[in-house]
């Protein structure tokens, strides 16, 4: 499991099952990921599903990520690791 920093605050990050019911709980449809804003929340939702101590607003985090793009770029690379993980699954299992 990968960590980011908010605030001088790390957090655990990543993509599970866990992270797409917190994402449905909070936006009221699955995720899609058409829309650059839908990848900020979904890493928002990842920050809620994940640590009981994570309290930032949508807003907030969209603050401190205009400060600091190392926190979405390290989620990016949790999606990417996770999708490669998927198609590696797939290849296997043909």
């Amino acid at each position: 499991m990968m960590k980011v920093i908010i605030k001088k605050k790390e957090y655990n990050i990543r993509f599970s099952l866990r992270v797409l019911f917190k994402y449905e709980e909070v936006c009221g449809h699955p995720f899609e990921g058409k829309w650059l804003q839908d990848l900020y929340m979904l890493m928002h939702c990842a920050l809620l599903a994940l640590n009981e101590d994570y309290t930032l607003t949508f807003d907030e985090l969209i603050d401190y990520c205009d400060e600091d793009k190392n926190v979405f770029e390290t989620f990016q690379k949790v999606l990417n690791d996770s999708q490669k993980r998927d198609q590696g699954k797939k290849k296997e299992a043909t």
